[in-house]
């Protein structure tokens, strides 16, 4: 056992080597109460390292079929237990996904192999900031035991500067990567989806370049933002990610993208050209000319009103639209309907979903009430004379026009003076026309294809498939630990974002195995499953004054086993057995 440097007495090296004995059987010394003595025990057990112990010790004992020694029953304790069942799966698609190959052609290093391995998997087990995985790499994970080489005496540093590398080298192993995809998993169409997002910094990053105010998507306005740009296919495997900086306009993104995609494919193009699947944000006039010259298929929601141009379409949906789906929601019947409609390049589909119908109204009418409230408010204010100036009163009313943009453009506000023209005696509010307009076109919107030969519910099926990026940024967010980023230099902010992206390549092989063996969970059920899938130390004295220390992996359970074998999960660890005297 390696005890580093001690500043110790040689009372209190004798003391730690009570603690240390006492610890190896399974107890704790009352020299413990020492904090000296405490935290020196708990440095040198950090260093007990079975991975090591077993590349040096014999294991004859443990190829033998059967082996009895007279135990003291009472002695029978465990320590070191570590989660596996999660870990195992991680290694597993690790491994099946060719990262070892893929950061050796990088030029890592064995033990950097490893602790990416660690690393990456890490964040897909437990997802959190680059300090965190350190703490869980140390005390909580069976991870150290399945990688290459030996991670036990990992320090924090390490674990940044992993992510720094792999930045270094993201582009080619975001490309063989999948390649590797693509092999394990065919797809017979090629639809490509686009789309961005953002996420939130803690701190004021100063000195980050990528952190910048903007709109944020999880409504954090109090903190800067860096933005993810994320390019999948039809089944959420990852093509590429782009990181942009929080202010980034995304209608300009595209141009580069599709330029990193003509690049990566080295002249594949000219066999296949993908379909591109965009959501308003980024589909402006001038991107879809983009496509169009490039001679990209495409379908997209435009990002102006197009639905203006079909009203009366749109108010006769009812009788002249087909329904495509039917859903129950809350008791209430939700429906779909859409009509193709022909247009001299392509086709554009019209679409009234009922669902999004009301919700976008009830929305409407939460904002509307509000606006009303605070434009009744002010005129209040108006009459009891609490505001006078003409200036002040107009800032209230701009302040409110900003608060409420998208019911505010409905309104006129007019401010009304007293009879002499000097003072503003009250405000003339009216709604415009184009409010009914707003209220009739509600829940709808245009899909506009390059394509002319497939049929309406067709087109809509695969605009629809944009749900796979929006899952993509919902487990990055959620199940990957990509938000928030504590980092306040932009590399390793960088590096913290991609971490998360590798772990969704994980993650998004194990769902798909999954689905092809007919089982929707997702991982965040198969990872809660598999926790209590363990691997121990168990302790134990014999009438020879020996200590036997067993580490093993727990029995598997019905439902650990479901898993492993849908997913042809196999345990690599071994049984080690050590025998010390006392």
């Amino acid at each position: 056992m390696q005890l580093g440097m001690l500043k110790l007495s040689k009372d209190e090296k004798k003391m730690l080597a009570s603690a240390l004995e006492a610890r190896l059987s399974g107890r704790i010394s009352l020299f413990e109460e020492d904090e000296k003595i405490f935290q020196a025990a708990e440095e040198a057990m950090q260093h007990y390292n079975f991975k090591t112990i077993q590349a040096r010790e014999d294991t004859e004992n443990s190829q033998q079929e059967q082996n009895f020694d007279r135990i003291d029953l009472n002695s029978v304790n465990s320590m070191q237990n570590r989660q596996l069942g999660p870990e195992l799966v991680g290694h597993t698609f690790w491994e099946r996904l060719g990262f070892k190959d893929i950061l050796r052609s990088s030029g890592l290093s064995p033990y950097q192999i490893s602790l990416a391995e660690a690393v990456v998997v890490g964040r897909l087990v437990k997802p959190g900031s680059d300090l965190k995985t350190w703490e869980w790499l140390r005390s909580n994970s069976a991870l150290v035991e399945l990688t290459d080489e030996a991670l036990d005496n990992v320090g924090k540093n390490a674990v940044y500067e992993i992510a720094d590398t792999l930045l270094e080298h993201k582009e080619y192993i975001e490309s063989q990567l999948r390649e590797k995809e693509a092999l394990l998993f065919p797809e017979k169409t090629t639809l490509f989806l686009y789309d961005l997002t953002n996420t939130y910094l803690e701190g004021v990053s100063r000195k980050n370049e990528l952190a910048m105010r903007g709109k944020s998507k999880e409504k954090r306005s109090d903190c800067p933002l860096i933005t993810l740009a994320l390019l999948v296919d039809s089944r959420g495997f990852p093509i590429f990610s782009q990181i942009y900086r929080g202010n980034q306009s995304e209608p300009e993104t595209l141009g580069k993208v599709l330029e990193r995609l003509e690049s990566d494919s080295q002249g594949t193009l000219a066999q296949f050209m993908p379909a591109i699947v965009m959501d308003k944000g980024i589909a402006t006039k001038d991107n879809i000319a983009l496509l169009k010259s490039k001679e990209y298929p495409y379908v997209v929601v435009e990002r102006r009103s197009a639905e203006k141009e079909f009203l009366e379409e749109f108010e006769a949906y009812q009788d002249t639209f087909k329904v495509i789906r039917e859903t129950t929601s809350a008791g209430a019947v939700v429906r779909v309907y859409i009509k193709k409609m022909a247009c001299e390049e392509g086709s554009k589909v019209l679409v009234v979903s009922e669902g999004r119908q009301a919700k976008e109204k009830a929305m409407d009418a939460l904002q509307e009430e509000r606006f009303l409230k605070d434009i009744n408010k002010l005129e209040t204010s108006i009459k009891k004379r609490n505001l006078l100036k003409t200036d002040a009163i107009s800032r209230r009313v701009g302040r409110i026009l900003e608060r409420y943009p998208s019911i505010a453009r409905y309104y006129d506000i007019q401010l009304a003076f007293d009879e002499k023209g000097k003072e503003v005696a009250g405000l003339n509010l009216s709604k415009k026309e184009s409010r009914e307009q707003r209220s009739t076109l509600t829940g709808c919107y245009v899909i506009e294809t390059s394509y002319r030969d497939l049929e309406a519910d067709e087109i809509w099926d695969l605009y629809n498939t944009l749900t796979q990026v929006e899952y993509a940024f919902r487990c990055l967010k959620t199940d990957l630990g990509m938000r928030p980023v504590h980092h306040h230099q932009a590399d390793r902010t960088q590096g913290h974002l991609f971490i998360s992206v590798l772990a969704y390549h994980l993650l998004i092989c194990i769902e798909n195995q999954l689905k092809d063996r007919d089982d929707s969970r997702k991982w965040e059920s198969i990872k809660n499953a598999l926790s209590s899938h363990c691997r121990t130390t168990i302790i134990m004295n014999n009438d020879q004054n020996q200590i036997h220390h067993i580490r093993v992996s727990g029995q598997k359970e019905a439902v650990h086993d479901d898993i492993y074998r849908k997913l042809n999960v196999k345990d690599p660890t071994k049984r080690i057995h050590r025998v010390l005297n006392k």
